[in-house]
Protein backbone atom coordinates (compact mmCIF):
# COMPACT_ATOMS: atom_id res chain seq x y z
CA UNK A 1 0.00 0.00 0.00
CA UNK A 2 2.79 2.39 0.91
CA UNK A 3 4.98 1.54 -2.11
CA UNK A 4 5.14 4.14 -4.84
CA UNK A 5 3.23 3.00 -7.92
CA UNK A 6 5.22 2.80 -11.14
CA UNK A 7 2.18 3.93 -13.12
CA UNK A 8 -1.51 4.62 -12.76
CA UNK A 9 -3.66 1.68 -13.79
CA UNK A 10 -6.48 3.42 -15.63
CA UNK A 11 -8.08 0.06 -16.33
CA UNK A 12 -8.83 -0.15 -12.61
CA UNK A 13 -10.53 3.26 -12.79
CA UNK A 14 -12.64 2.06 -15.72
CA UNK A 15 -13.56 -1.11 -13.83
CA UNK A 16 -14.77 0.64 -10.68
CA UNK A 17 -16.55 3.21 -12.85
CA UNK A 18 -18.51 0.36 -14.45
CA UNK A 19 -19.42 -0.91 -10.99
CA UNK A 20 -20.59 2.53 -9.90
CA UNK A 21 -22.83 2.76 -12.97
CA UNK A 22 -24.44 -0.55 -11.99
CA UNK A 23 -25.23 0.53 -8.44
CA UNK A 24 -26.27 4.11 -9.24
CA UNK A 25 -28.43 3.34 -12.28
CA UNK A 26 -30.52 0.84 -10.34
CA UNK A 27 -31.40 3.48 -7.75
CA UNK A 28 -33.63 5.31 -10.25
CA UNK A 29 -34.16 3.11 -13.33
CA UNK A 30 -36.27 0.55 -11.49
CA UNK A 31 -38.79 3.10 -10.20
CA UNK A 32 -40.23 3.64 -13.69
CA UNK A 33 -40.87 -0.10 -14.14
CA UNK A 34 -42.73 -0.59 -10.84
CA UNK A 35 -46.32 -0.22 -12.17
CA UNK A 36 -45.68 -2.73 -14.96
CA UNK A 37 -43.84 -5.08 -12.59
CA UNK A 38 -46.69 -4.93 -10.11
CA UNK A 39 -49.34 -5.60 -12.75
CA UNK A 40 -47.38 -8.56 -14.15
CA UNK A 41 -46.80 -10.17 -10.75
CA UNK A 42 -50.12 -9.23 -9.18
CA UNK A 43 -48.55 -6.92 -6.58
CA UNK A 44 -50.06 -3.60 -5.49
CA UNK A 45 -48.27 -0.36 -4.64
CA UNK A 46 -47.81 -1.35 -0.99
CA UNK A 47 -45.69 -4.27 -2.19
CA UNK A 48 -43.91 -2.66 -5.12
CA UNK A 49 -42.65 0.24 -2.99
CA UNK A 50 -40.53 -2.35 -1.20
CA UNK A 51 -38.75 -3.06 -4.48
CA UNK A 52 -37.03 0.29 -3.88
CA UNK A 53 -36.72 0.02 -0.10
CA UNK A 54 -35.34 -3.53 -0.26
CA UNK A 55 -32.43 -2.15 -2.30
CA UNK A 56 -31.83 1.08 -0.39
CA UNK A 57 -31.89 -0.31 3.15
CA UNK A 58 -29.02 -2.84 2.72
CA UNK A 59 -27.13 -0.25 0.69
CA UNK A 60 -27.13 2.04 3.73
CA UNK A 61 -26.94 -0.56 6.51
CA UNK A 62 -24.07 -2.60 5.06
CA UNK A 63 -21.77 0.14 3.74
CA UNK A 64 -19.79 0.34 6.98
CA UNK A 65 -19.43 -3.43 7.59
CA UNK A 66 -18.48 -3.88 3.93
CA UNK A 67 -15.80 -1.25 4.30
CA UNK A 68 -14.32 -2.88 7.40
CA UNK A 69 -14.31 -6.27 5.69
CA UNK A 70 -12.44 -4.73 2.76
CA UNK A 71 -9.62 -3.65 5.07
CA UNK A 72 -8.68 -7.35 5.14
CA UNK A 73 -9.90 -8.55 1.74
CA UNK A 74 -8.05 -8.59 -1.55
CA UNK A 75 -9.14 -5.80 -3.87
CA UNK A 76 -9.49 -7.84 -7.05
CA UNK A 77 -11.44 -10.77 -5.57
CA UNK A 78 -13.64 -8.36 -3.60
CA UNK A 79 -14.41 -6.38 -6.75
CA UNK A 80 -15.20 -9.52 -8.73
CA UNK A 81 -17.45 -10.73 -5.91
CA UNK A 82 -19.31 -7.43 -5.72
CA UNK A 83 -20.02 -6.97 -9.45
CA UNK A 84 -20.48 -10.69 -10.06
CA UNK A 85 -22.95 -10.88 -7.19
CA UNK A 86 -24.78 -7.84 -8.52
CA UNK A 87 -25.06 -9.54 -11.90
CA UNK A 88 -26.28 -12.83 -10.42
CA UNK A 89 -28.97 -11.11 -8.36
CA UNK A 90 -30.03 -9.08 -11.42
CA UNK A 91 -30.57 -12.34 -13.28
CA UNK A 92 -32.49 -13.76 -10.31
CA UNK A 93 -34.87 -10.79 -10.38
CA UNK A 94 -35.26 -10.95 -14.15
CA UNK A 95 -36.50 -14.57 -13.99
CA UNK A 96 -38.45 -14.15 -10.72
CA UNK A 97 -41.84 -15.90 -10.80
CA UNK A 98 -43.36 -13.72 -8.06
CA UNK A 99 -42.88 -10.53 -6.05
CA UNK A 100 -41.33 -12.34 -3.09
CA UNK A 101 -38.37 -13.51 -5.18
CA UNK A 102 -38.01 -9.99 -6.59
CA UNK A 103 -37.75 -8.54 -3.07
CA UNK A 104 -35.15 -11.12 -2.01
CA UNK A 105 -33.15 -10.36 -5.14
CA UNK A 106 -33.36 -6.62 -4.54
CA UNK A 107 -32.13 -6.99 -0.96
CA UNK A 108 -29.16 -9.00 -2.20
CA UNK A 109 -28.54 -6.40 -4.90
CA UNK A 110 -28.41 -3.73 -2.22
CA UNK A 111 -25.86 -5.76 -0.27
CA UNK A 112 -23.60 -6.13 -3.31
CA UNK A 113 -24.20 -2.45 -4.14
CA UNK A 114 -22.83 -1.53 -0.70
CA UNK A 115 -19.74 -3.60 -1.44
CA UNK A 116 -19.28 -1.90 -4.83
CA UNK A 117 -19.43 1.50 -3.17
CA UNK A 118 -17.00 0.60 -0.40
CA UNK A 119 -14.40 -1.07 -2.64
CA UNK A 120 -13.97 2.01 -4.86
CA UNK A 121 -11.67 4.02 -2.58
CA UNK A 122 -9.30 1.13 -1.74
CA UNK A 123 -8.94 0.22 -5.42
CA UNK A 124 -8.25 3.81 -6.45
CA UNK A 125 -5.76 4.22 -3.60
CA UNK A 126 -3.89 1.05 -4.60
CA UNK A 127 -3.94 1.52 -8.38
CA UNK A 128 -3.72 5.28 -8.98
CA UNK A 129 -0.67 7.44 -8.36
CA UNK A 130 -1.29 10.34 -5.92
CA UNK A 131 -0.88 12.96 -8.64
CA UNK A 132 -3.78 11.38 -10.60
CA UNK A 133 -6.24 10.75 -7.77
CA UNK A 134 -8.44 13.82 -8.14
CA UNK A 135 -9.09 13.21 -11.83
CA UNK A 136 -9.63 9.48 -11.21
CA UNK A 137 -12.18 10.09 -8.46
CA UNK A 138 -13.75 12.83 -10.56
CA UNK A 139 -14.41 10.32 -13.34
CA UNK A 140 -15.92 7.80 -10.92
CA UNK A 141 -18.08 10.22 -8.96
CA UNK A 142 -19.42 12.05 -12.01
CA UNK A 143 -21.12 8.82 -13.03
CA UNK A 144 -23.32 8.79 -9.91
CA UNK A 145 -25.51 11.82 -10.77
CA UNK A 146 -25.30 11.07 -14.49
CA UNK A 147 -26.61 7.56 -13.87
CA UNK A 148 -29.26 8.94 -11.56
CA UNK A 149 -30.57 11.32 -14.22
CA UNK A 150 -30.30 8.73 -17.01
CA UNK A 151 -31.98 6.02 -14.92
CA UNK A 152 -35.65 6.99 -15.46
CA UNK A 153 -35.13 7.45 -19.21
CA UNK A 154 -33.30 4.13 -19.58
CA UNK A 155 -35.77 2.31 -17.34
CA UNK A 156 -38.78 3.74 -19.16
CA UNK A 157 -37.42 2.96 -22.62
CA UNK A 158 -36.50 -0.63 -21.73
CA UNK A 159 -39.84 -1.24 -20.03
CA UNK A 160 -41.79 0.08 -23.01
CA UNK A 161 -39.80 -1.93 -25.55
CA UNK A 162 -39.01 -5.19 -23.77
CA UNK A 163 -40.86 -5.30 -20.45
CA UNK A 164 -39.79 -4.74 -16.85
CA UNK A 165 -37.44 -7.73 -16.73
CA UNK A 166 -35.15 -6.07 -19.27
CA UNK A 167 -34.36 -3.33 -16.73
CA UNK A 168 -32.45 -5.97 -14.75
CA UNK A 169 -31.13 -8.00 -17.69
CA UNK A 170 -29.38 -4.90 -19.07
CA UNK A 171 -27.05 -5.09 -16.06
CA UNK A 172 -25.48 -8.31 -17.34
CA UNK A 173 -23.40 -6.87 -20.21
CA UNK A 174 -22.18 -4.09 -17.90
CA UNK A 175 -21.16 -6.75 -15.37
CA UNK A 176 -19.32 -8.68 -18.08
CA UNK A 177 -17.36 -5.58 -19.11
CA UNK A 178 -16.56 -4.71 -15.48
CA UNK A 179 -15.30 -8.24 -14.77
CA UNK A 180 -13.13 -8.39 -17.89
CA UNK A 181 -11.63 -4.93 -17.36
CA UNK A 182 -11.24 -5.50 -13.63
CA UNK A 183 -9.31 -8.74 -14.09
CA UNK A 184 -6.85 -6.97 -16.39
CA UNK A 185 -6.73 -3.56 -14.72
CA UNK A 186 -6.86 -4.11 -10.94
CA UNK A 187 -3.54 -5.09 -9.40
CA UNK A 188 -3.62 -8.34 -7.42
CA UNK A 189 -2.41 -7.82 -3.86
CA UNK A 190 -2.10 -11.48 -2.82
CA UNK A 191 -5.07 -11.39 -0.46
CA UNK A 192 -8.24 -13.43 -0.72
CA UNK A 193 -11.74 -13.14 0.71
CA UNK A 194 -11.70 -13.60 4.50
CA UNK A 195 -14.74 -14.94 6.30
CA UNK A 196 -16.67 -11.93 7.68
CA UNK A 197 -16.75 -13.24 11.23
CA UNK A 198 -19.30 -12.70 13.97
CA UNK A 199 -17.70 -9.51 15.22
CA UNK A 200 -17.69 -7.73 11.88
CA UNK A 201 -20.48 -5.30 12.77
CA UNK A 202 -18.84 -4.40 16.09
CA UNK A 203 -15.47 -3.99 14.38
CA UNK A 204 -16.99 -1.81 11.67
CA UNK A 205 -18.50 0.50 14.28
CA UNK A 206 -15.23 0.71 16.25
CA UNK A 207 -13.09 1.39 13.19
CA UNK A 208 -15.70 3.73 11.75
CA UNK A 209 -15.44 5.71 14.99
CA UNK A 210 -11.64 5.76 14.52
CA UNK A 211 -12.17 7.37 11.14
CA UNK A 212 -14.64 9.93 12.46
CA UNK A 213 -12.43 10.84 15.43
CA UNK A 214 -9.74 12.08 13.09
CA UNK A 215 -10.40 15.80 12.43
CA UNK A 216 -8.65 15.50 9.08
CA UNK A 217 -11.32 12.99 8.00
CA UNK A 218 -14.28 14.08 10.11
CA UNK A 219 -14.50 17.52 8.48
CA UNK A 220 -14.68 16.35 4.85
CA UNK A 221 -17.02 13.50 5.82
CA UNK A 222 -19.34 15.95 7.60
CA UNK A 223 -19.28 18.34 4.63
CA UNK A 224 -20.10 15.67 2.05
CA UNK A 225 -23.79 14.95 2.86
CA UNK A 226 -24.48 18.68 3.27
CA UNK A 227 -23.11 19.41 -0.20
CA UNK A 228 -24.77 16.51 -2.05
CA UNK A 229 -28.19 16.80 -0.38
CA UNK A 230 -29.09 19.52 -2.86
CA UNK A 231 -28.71 17.14 -5.82
CA UNK A 232 -31.27 14.72 -4.40
CA UNK A 233 -33.63 17.53 -3.40
CA UNK A 234 -33.51 19.28 -6.79
CA UNK A 235 -33.99 16.06 -8.74
CA UNK A 236 -37.18 15.60 -6.69
CA UNK A 237 -38.68 19.11 -6.71
CA UNK A 238 -37.77 20.38 -10.20
CA UNK A 239 -40.22 18.03 -12.01
CA UNK A 240 -43.02 19.48 -9.85
CA UNK A 241 -42.00 23.02 -10.79
CA UNK A 242 -42.17 22.08 -14.47
CA UNK A 243 -45.38 20.04 -14.23
CA UNK A 244 -47.36 20.24 -17.45
CA UNK A 245 -44.30 20.41 -19.68
CA UNK A 246 -43.22 17.44 -21.82
CA UNK A 247 -41.19 14.85 -19.95
CA UNK A 248 -38.30 15.28 -22.38
CA UNK A 249 -38.12 18.99 -21.46
CA UNK A 250 -38.02 18.16 -17.77
CA UNK A 251 -35.30 15.62 -18.43
CA UNK A 252 -33.19 18.13 -20.35
CA UNK A 253 -33.52 20.69 -17.56
CA UNK A 254 -32.35 18.15 -14.98
CA UNK A 255 -29.59 17.02 -17.32
CA UNK A 256 -28.11 20.53 -17.11
CA UNK A 257 -26.97 19.82 -13.54
CA UNK A 258 -25.25 16.54 -14.43
CA UNK A 259 -23.85 17.97 -17.67
CA UNK A 260 -22.19 20.82 -15.80
CA UNK A 261 -20.57 18.31 -13.48
CA UNK A 262 -19.48 16.03 -16.33
CA UNK A 263 -17.81 18.87 -18.24
CA UNK A 264 -15.93 20.36 -15.29
CA UNK A 265 -14.98 17.21 -13.42
CA UNK A 266 -12.04 16.12 -15.63
CA UNK A 267 -10.73 19.69 -15.77
CA UNK A 268 -11.05 20.09 -12.01
CA UNK A 269 -9.20 16.82 -11.47
CA UNK A 270 -6.22 17.97 -13.51
CA UNK A 271 -6.13 21.36 -11.72
CA UNK A 272 -6.47 19.79 -8.28
CA UNK A 273 -3.77 17.19 -8.94
CA UNK A 274 -1.40 20.07 -9.78
CA UNK A 275 -2.54 22.85 -7.45
CA UNK A 276 -3.96 21.09 -4.40
CA UNK A 277 -7.15 19.20 -3.62
CA UNK A 278 -8.53 21.31 -0.78
CA UNK A 279 -8.49 24.67 -2.52
CA UNK A 280 -10.29 23.34 -5.61
CA UNK A 281 -12.85 21.52 -3.44
CA UNK A 282 -13.51 24.77 -1.56
CA UNK A 283 -13.96 26.71 -4.80
CA UNK A 284 -16.37 24.03 -5.99
CA UNK A 285 -18.45 24.18 -2.83
CA UNK A 286 -18.59 27.98 -3.17
CA UNK A 287 -19.84 27.70 -6.77
CA UNK A 288 -22.52 25.25 -5.61
CA UNK A 289 -23.64 27.80 -3.03
CA UNK A 290 -23.74 30.57 -5.64
CA UNK A 291 -25.82 28.40 -7.97
CA UNK A 292 -28.23 27.53 -5.17
CA UNK A 293 -28.67 31.21 -4.29
CA UNK A 294 -29.34 31.92 -7.98
CA UNK A 295 -32.22 29.45 -7.87
CA UNK A 296 -34.04 31.78 -5.47
CA UNK A 297 -34.61 34.12 -8.43
CA UNK A 298 -35.40 31.45 -11.02
CA UNK A 299 -38.38 32.24 -13.25
CA UNK A 300 -40.99 30.01 -14.88
CA UNK A 301 -38.93 29.57 -18.05
CA UNK A 302 -37.40 26.05 -17.95
CA UNK A 303 -34.21 27.22 -19.65
CA UNK A 304 -33.82 30.00 -17.09
CA UNK A 305 -33.91 27.25 -14.48
CA UNK A 306 -31.56 25.05 -16.50
CA UNK A 307 -28.62 27.46 -16.61
CA UNK A 308 -28.82 27.98 -12.86
CA UNK A 309 -28.79 24.23 -12.35
CA UNK A 310 -25.78 24.07 -14.69
CA UNK A 311 -23.91 26.44 -12.34
CA UNK A 312 -24.59 24.03 -9.47
CA UNK A 313 -23.37 21.17 -11.66
CA UNK A 314 -20.17 23.04 -12.44
CA UNK A 315 -19.64 23.45 -8.71
CA UNK A 316 -20.09 19.72 -8.13
CA UNK A 317 -17.64 19.04 -10.95
CA UNK A 318 -15.07 21.16 -9.13
CA UNK A 319 -15.91 19.65 -5.74
CA UNK A 320 -16.41 15.90 -6.15
CA UNK A 321 -13.05 14.58 -7.34
CA UNK A 322 -10.80 16.89 -5.28
CA UNK A 323 -12.90 16.28 -2.16
CA UNK A 324 -12.61 12.51 -2.61
CA UNK A 325 -8.87 12.89 -3.17
CA UNK A 326 -8.64 14.70 0.18
CA UNK A 327 -10.17 11.65 1.86
CA UNK A 328 -7.77 9.32 0.04
CA UNK A 329 -4.78 11.47 0.99
CA UNK A 330 -5.70 11.56 4.69
CA UNK A 331 -6.82 7.94 5.22
CA UNK A 332 -4.24 5.52 6.67
CA UNK A 333 -3.78 2.45 4.44
CA UNK A 334 -5.10 0.09 7.13
CA UNK A 335 -8.39 2.04 7.28
CA UNK A 336 -8.92 2.59 3.54
CA UNK A 337 -11.81 0.13 3.32
CA UNK A 338 -13.51 1.49 6.41
CA UNK A 339 -13.10 5.04 5.14
CA UNK A 340 -14.61 3.99 1.81
CA UNK A 341 -17.57 2.46 3.62
CA UNK A 342 -18.13 5.57 5.74
CA UNK A 343 -17.85 7.77 2.65
CA UNK A 344 -20.41 5.67 0.76
CA UNK A 345 -22.73 5.78 3.77
CA UNK A 346 -22.68 9.54 4.27
CA UNK A 347 -22.96 10.21 0.53
CA UNK A 348 -25.98 7.88 0.25
CA UNK A 349 -27.60 9.49 3.29
CA UNK A 350 -27.08 12.92 1.75
CA UNK A 351 -28.67 11.89 -1.55
CA UNK A 352 -31.55 10.19 0.32
CA UNK A 353 -32.27 13.10 2.67
CA UNK A 354 -32.61 15.50 -0.26
CA UNK A 355 -35.90 14.13 -1.66
CA UNK A 356 -37.32 13.75 1.84
CA UNK A 357 -36.47 17.39 2.48
CA UNK A 358 -38.17 18.49 -0.73
CA UNK A 359 -41.29 16.45 0.08
CA UNK A 360 -41.49 17.77 3.65
CA UNK A 361 -41.12 21.45 2.72
CA UNK A 362 -43.64 21.15 -0.09
CA UNK A 363 -42.51 24.04 -2.28
CA UNK A 364 -39.61 24.96 -4.56
CA UNK A 365 -38.86 28.30 -2.90
CA UNK A 366 -38.90 26.89 0.61
CA UNK A 367 -36.73 23.93 -0.42
CA UNK A 368 -34.14 26.15 -2.10
CA UNK A 369 -34.00 28.50 0.90
CA UNK A 370 -33.22 25.59 3.21
CA UNK A 371 -30.69 24.23 0.72
CA UNK A 372 -28.88 27.57 0.78
CA UNK A 373 -28.44 27.24 4.55
CA UNK A 374 -27.39 23.60 4.36
CA UNK A 375 -24.92 24.24 1.53
CA UNK A 376 -23.46 27.26 3.35
CA UNK A 377 -22.70 25.02 6.32
CA UNK A 378 -21.04 22.55 3.96
CA UNK A 379 -18.90 25.36 2.54
CA UNK A 380 -17.82 26.38 6.05
CA UNK A 381 -16.80 22.82 6.89
CA UNK A 382 -14.91 22.55 3.58
CA UNK A 383 -13.12 25.82 4.34
CA UNK A 384 -12.20 24.56 7.81
CA UNK A 385 -10.26 21.72 6.18
CA UNK A 386 -7.65 24.20 4.95
CA UNK A 387 -6.37 24.56 8.53
CA UNK A 388 -6.31 20.84 9.37
CA UNK A 389 -3.48 18.54 8.40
Amino acid sequence: MTAVLARTRWGAVLAVSSGVVLAALDLTAVAVALPVLGADLGAGPTVTQWVLLAYNLPLIALSLPAGRWLDRAGHLPAFLLSVGGFGATSLLIAIAPNAEVVLVGRALQGAFGALIGAVTMPIIAANVRPEHRARAMGIVLTLIPLSGVAGPAVGGLLTDLFGWRSVFLVNLPVVAVAVLVGRRGIAADGRGLPWPGRRLVVESLVHGARVLRRPSLALPLAALPLIVAGVGALNFVVPYVLVGLPSRTVGLVLLALSAGMAVLSPIAGVIADRCGYRVVALVGSGVILIGTVLLLRAGDDPWDLAWRLAVIGIGHGLFAGPHAAVLLERTPPELMGTSGGVTTLVRTVGFSVGPALGAALGGFGQTVAVLVAITALGVLLTAAQLKVR
